[in-house]
């Protein structure tokens, strides 16, 4: 079998001899950010939305964003013909780069940047969400961008295993309703469709801003009990689309007819 092929800091390499050096502060601190996109019908799925993203993160990590979308659509579909995928996973990986020990950047260092792409997953037809122990702070980057620490993400998603969900569901430190571990949250209540606002510890999804962007949406602060009840819950993210929500905490929690269909015009 052939061995995927990976764009690293401007070279063409195969997957399993493309690393970072021991100094690199992505590797060591998590000092970076990532972007997920999806590869579909030649091109990028709202790449003007995942660069707007990118640059928002860098700055806020002050970073200069080392790649522009022209040269990201480039990379991406050389990158999909190399690997020779239709419907593909990308991932923009951008880390410091290279630094001396300890938290201090050298002012003089580069940032590295990985592509790497595979085959994208099909979305389940539904999932169950489990309520994580862990909170977002709405003060932390982490949880306002796609930054490398991903520690509270990967272990609110194994509490959701370990009970036999599918997805973990987050509160922000203030009790409010923030989103999944890797998804923005929406449900719809006599009519109208919801999703916490910003200000709750809130990842700014680019589905998530297609359908804000598309739809009458309220967005504010909102307690778990307002998932009781409701018509439709689902979540949304950049490779899955919307996907509905079964249950939460082992109990159902959607009762009309599903996912609106305007919804799916937005994302399809």
């Amino acid at each position: 079998m052939t061995e995927p092929q990976v764009w690293l800091d401007g070279h063409w390499l195969d997957a399993g001899a493309a690393s970072w050096p021991a100094a690199d502060r992505g590797a060591l601190l998590g000092d970076g950010v990532f972007e997920t996109l999806r590869w579909r019908e030649g091109q990028v799925e709202r790449l003007d939305r995942h660069m707007a993203r990118l640059e928002t993160a860098c700055t806020a990590l002050g970073l200069v964003c080392p790649i522009d979308q022209d040269q990201l659509a480039e990379l991406a579909q050389e990158i999909c013909e190399r690997n020779t995928l239709a419907d593909a996973a990308l991932r923009l990986t951008v880390t410091a780069g290279i630094g001396p020990r300890g938290l201090d950047r050298d002012p003089r260092g580069k940032p590295s940047v990985l592509l790497s792409a595979a085959a994208r997953t099909a979305p389940p037809s539904s999932i169950a969400l489990k309520t994580s122990q862990i909170r977002r702070s709405p003060t932390s980057l982490a949880a306002a961008h796609k930054t490398l620490g991903y520690t509270d993400n990967l272990a609110a998603r194994r509490e959701a295993r370990d009970a036999g969900a599918g997805m973990a569901l987050l509160m922000d430190t203030g009790g409010y309703l923030s989103g999944a571990d890797c998804a923005n949250l929406f449900w719809m209540r006599s009519g109208t469709l919801f999703t916490p606002g910003l200000e709750c510890a809130v990842l700014p999804g680019t589905a998530r801003a297609a359908i804000l962007d598309a739809v009458p949406v309220e967005t504010g602060a909102f307690g778990r009990e307002a998932l009781t009840g409701a018509e439709c819950v689902f979540v949304t993210n950049a490779l899955m689309g919307a996907v509905p929500v079964s249950a939460l905490d082992g109990k159902a929690v959607a009762t009309g007819s599903g996912i609106p269909g305007s919804i799916w015009e937005v994302l399809d």
